[in-house]
């Protein structure tokens, strides 16, 4: 039988409150958590839940006098894993690999978060029998996929698995428009990570013909093939990659140092950037009323450029002297253009 809408937020939040190992929680509490958010009424109510929990879902579900506390005897034990098919687990549990190789450890935590409310999302798409909306209650806005996002898989299989990979590969490049569109290249390359800029996705590895590291985006690649060949990468060419987006922003390398970039934001932008960093580099040195000056520890390149142009008349770099410069340049050429 289906679960109703308000018993399954009542399961769920329950399975979220004992599942907060090691901390546990007393009937009284768990009973005013679950008065606040899905308004149960009782906490014979609340005990009925439990133990249909424990009947229909199995929940181990235990009190510990001691402790005063429910728990869970064992502490992988989630309700919502037992209320999506192994497909679905297969698929989230392959997202959050993506996710995690692409955007590094220190996501853990909100993928954790995201995969938790998508599992519910599909729970009660699946569970909860509702009438058809008569209105868009959730708008978005429309993205342009594509790229060869399906490459992504093919390549974190590869670099997990140490295996070179094959693809040819069209350059961006100005002709006169009378010259004939160059045939894609082939390529070999030891992959090395993967990174995603702006809803586009790059892989970043070393190219044994130069000897240094290379970065190709999967729009421009086609024909994209796994090798028996193992990759070589040398030691220093590792390192290299590893750090590289330590001090970069985007995607772009940089040809010079690393410096300390010093940008004063309107007071309305600033906001916005400290409620969304430009970089993991960034400080706040001071908020006023009447502008918000933050630091950055980064080697300037051109998608770095780019980005503080987007803010317009809303942004005034203090320092380095060069990155002033190369703004004014380049706010210039644009100005040029009218």
């Amino acid at each position: 039988m289906p679960i109703t809408r308000s018993a399954f937020q009542r399961y769920r939040l329950i399975d979220e409150i004992i599942s907060r190992y090691p901390r546990q929680y007393s009937k009284q509490k768990l009973f005013e958590l679950c008065q606040e958010k899905c308004g149960i009424r009782s906490i014979s109510s609340l005990e009925k839940d439990i133990q249909r929990l424990r009947e229909d879902h199995d929940a181990p579900i235990a009190y510990c006098k001691r402790r005063n506390g429910y728990y869970y005897t064992n502490p992988q034990f989630r309700l919502l894993r037992l209320m999506l098919s192994p497909d679905d687990m297969e698929a989230l549990d392959y997202a959050r690999e993506v996710l995690a190789a692409t955007q590094g450890a220190s996501v853990a935590d909100e993928l954790t978060n995201a995969l938790q409310k998508v599992r519910q999302s599909l729970d009660i798409i699946r569970e909860v029998k509702t009438d058809a909306l008569t209105r868009r209650i959730v708008y978005v806005e429309e993205r342009i996929l594509g790229g060869n996002r399906q490459y992504v898989p093919i390549l974190i299989r590869a670099i997990n698995q140490n295996r070179q990979i094959q693809f040819r590969y069209t350059k961006h490049e100005i002709t006169d428009g009378n010259a004939p569109a160059e045939t894609p290249r082939l390529r070999s390359l030891h992959p090395i990570l993967l990174r995603e800029v702006a809803d586009s996705w790059y892989v970043i590895g070393y190219d044994e013909g130069t000897g240094k590291e290379r970065t190709f985006a999967l729009d421009r690649m086609s024909d994209l093939a796994l090798t028996d060949e193992p990759c070589a990468v040398p030691p220093a060419v590792l390192t290299n990659v590893s750090e590289l987006f330590e001090h970069i922003y985007g995607i772009t390398d940089s040809s010079g140092p690393v410096e300390e970039i010093v940008l004063s934001f309107s007071p309305l932008f600033g906001r916005y950037v400290k409620a969304k960093p430009i970089h993991q580099t960034q400080e706040v040195i001071s908020d006023t009323d009447t502008e918000c000056v933050v630091r950055l520890r980064l080697a300037p390149n051109r998608d770095l450029l780019m980005h503080l142009r987007s803010y317009g008349d809303h942004l005034k770099v203090l320092q380095p002297k060069s990155l002033v410069q190369a703004m004014i340049e380049s706010l210039q050429a644009a100005l040029d253009r009218y």
